[in-house]
């Protein structure tokens, strides 16, 4: 079984808000866990995961909210993945363009899932969800005074 805390805005944002170019504005990030959970009436919901299972989906969601009157242009995040997850790379999906890139060597660098390569066994072969150990997330621009939502898919492993 795995837990999941909240985590204060203010570490969040000081962990994984890391700009392109230095932001004008003043941006927060904060991170939510879900599931999707069929209510009484039939409709599907999303509800908050204190603890999950393995084999269990859960849902991403990250919020970066400027509160400045001015733009934040050149915004990035760069996140690690938990472990205990498989995200689906291709389920990354924002409110507007982003750019997403994947690292398998911990962060150093970062590129396109479908280019990223790992060393198995002495052969090289094509990364898979579990290999990913990073993720970056670049948007060109979050208006004034506006919020942007980032959602992806995960597995518990």
């Amino acid at each position: 079984m795995y837990k999941y805390s909240r985590i204060p805005v203010c570490l969040l944002a000081a962990a994984f808000f890391l700009p392109i170019q230095p932001a004008q504005a003043e941006t927060t990030v904060s991170i939510d866990v879900v599931r999707e959970v069929d209510s009484a009436e039939g409709d599907s919901e999303l509800q908050p995961v204190e603890t999950a299972v393995p084999g269990e989906p859960l849902i991403y969601r990250i919020r970066l909210e400027n509160t400045d009157p001015v733009p934040a242009t050149s915004v990035g995040l760069s996140l690690p993945l938990d472990d205990s997850l498989a995200i689906d790379p291709q389920s990354v999906s924002a409110e507007t363009d982003i750019g997403v890139t994947f690292s398998v060597d911990g962060g150093e660098s970062f590129e396109a899932f479908e280019t990223l390569s790992v060393e198995d066994g002495g052969t090289t072969r094509q990364a898979q969800a579990t290999d990913l150990t990073h993720m970056r997330i670049e948007i060109a621009e979050v208006g004034a005074e506006s919020t942007i939502a980032v959602s992806y898919d995960a597995v518990v492993r």
